[in-house]
């Protein structure tokens, strides 16, 4: 049984591998081309998200049906927020503990996206890189 949901899921994955469009394939490798190792999947109707390691960082980027970029975000560790960045989210958000940080690319801005946590509140702060909030989000509380 266990095999079978393997084999399933191995195949679905190989299929979706199978699927992108070239001209997707290719946009990606002009934009990463020393990626070796892609993980394919489709996001929505309207676009295919790469998922791979660079740099010794988790990242994916996503790139619409005609191969145009749309974004790359970085994974990053807590300690990687920038100081200026991160004074600006602890005066904004005192008492609130950084989750999770991600840096995200587009072809219109750059900005931090950065999941905080107070008691049962959760958030996904965005923020420029002079620590501006840019869009502020309430999340339902994950079984952590």
């Amino acid at each position: 049984m266990v095999s079978a949901g393997l084999f399933l899921a191995l195949s679905f994955f190989a299929c979706n591998q199978s699927k992108v469009p070239a001209v997707v394939k290719t946009a990606f490798n002009k934009k990463f081309p020393a990626v070796k190792k892609v993980d394919w999947d489709k996001e929505g109707k309207t676009q295919w998200e790469a998922e791979f390691d660079f740099g010794g960082k988790e990242m994916s980027a996503n790139f619409d049906l005609q191969g145009n970029w749309k974004e790359t975000e970085t994974e990053l560790k807590k300690d990687e927020i920038p100081p200026v960045v991160k004074d600006s989210l602890t005066a904004q958000y005192p008492d609130y503990k950084v989750k999770e940080v991600a840096f995200t690319e587009t072809p219109e801005f750059s900005a931090y996206e950065i999941v905080i946590k107070k008691d049962k509140s959760k958030l996904e702060i965005m923020m420029d890189k002079t620590g501006k909030v840019l869009r502020k989000e309430n999340h339902a509380e994950d079984k952590d």
